[in-house]
């Protein structure tokens, strides 16, 4: 991609090397610094990293823009990396595990991307509020609301921070239903709902946190599971289907691109097959994806947890 948009195989090979030092504009620099930071430590993002893009003179929506990006970028190359997996259309085809799954086919059948809407909001509109960017409430966004709010009660404050781009916002919300609970028989709930606590606590994400203690709750599980599993799961001992699962999600959430077809044997050993693997591969990404984006926005956590039912 890099060659294509410099027109340049150096330039994309310096810019590979170290941005820092490439012959871009510095307003290129300016992104890949947000970028990159929104990758390794999106939590350690402020709202200084927002009006630092603002000073460069990065629009409301473009900032928005970029965030939704990353994220989404986020859910596929950890999919990609955690695994060898390439995408093939909208289908998931694991080199590694040797299985399809067609439902994100199905899934995705019915989102169609609209055109980009103008921002409609004045600046700091919900800043010290909700989020760190503005928001508006366009025609197309009250579309989307409605969705969220026929699905689980209420609208998002995720979806609401996003709101300058709501053309991304249907993948959003098909990422939160895929989360709510597991889309096999291979995991179970329990062990689905601890992956996705094990992931928001890695991520260091509070916007997750109270969803992620609840679904695993709604699961029947003790109530000291969560902690458990969030303080330091390594300090307990755990079934060898449990610890597969743990042990492979720490090492998704954190080093996605150091995944080896061994953590996939892993799951063989425990007595997990391959689609358990893919179950929590996921898992990982999707929530991974949706935490640095609330984490890089500076979305202020919902009264309730995103739940259906």
């Amino acid at each position: 991609m890099l060659p294509r948009l410099y027109k340049s195989d150096d330039i994309a090979d310096a810019i590979m090397a170290d941005f820092e030092t490439a012959p871009i504009p510095e307003l290129h620099k300016v992104m890949f610094r947000w970028v990159e930071k929104f990758t390794r430590r999106s939590w350690e993002m402020t709202p200084a990293d927002i009006e630092t893009l603002r000073d460069a003179g990065v629009e409301e929506a473009e900032i928005v823009d970029w965030a939704q990006v990353a994220a989404l970028q986020t859910w596929w190359v950890m999919q990609a990396d955690g695994g060898g997996i390439p995408l093939e259309g909208d289908a998931v085809t694991g080199t590694v595990v040797g299985h399809e799954r067609d439902w994100y086919h199905a899934a995705d059948a019915e989102l169609t991307a609209s055109a980009p809407s103008q921002p409609l909001a004045i600046r700091g509109a919900s800043v010290d509020t909700l989020c760190w960017v503005e928001t508006q409430h366009s025609d197309e966004f009250a579309d989307q609301a409605q969705n969220a709010r026929d699905r689980w009660g209420f609208v998002p404050n995720l979806f609401t921070a996003v709101s300058l781009k709501p053309d991304i916002l249907p993948r959003h919300q098909l990422g939160l239903e895929l989360l709510e609970a597991p889309h096999s028989t291979s995991l179970s709930a329990r062990q689905h709902g601890m992956v996705r606590a094990l992931t928001t606590s890695l991520n260091h994400a509070p916007y997750s946190r109270d969803t992620a203690r609840e679904q695993l709750r709604r699961t029947g599980a003790p109530d000291d599971l969560f902690d458990k599993v969030t303080d330091d799961y390594t300090q307990h001992d755990w079934s060898p289907g449990d610890r597969a699962v743990l042990d492979f999600a720490s090492k998704m959430a954190a080093n996605a691109y150091k995944v080896w077809e061994a953590d996939a044997q892993s799951f063989r050993d425990s007595g997990l097959d391959d689609e358990a693997y893919l179950e929590v591969l996921e898992v990982v990404s999707i929530q991974s994806s949706l935490d640095r984006l609330a984490n890089s926005l500076g979305v202020v956590p919902d009264g309730q947890p995103i739940l259906s039912g």
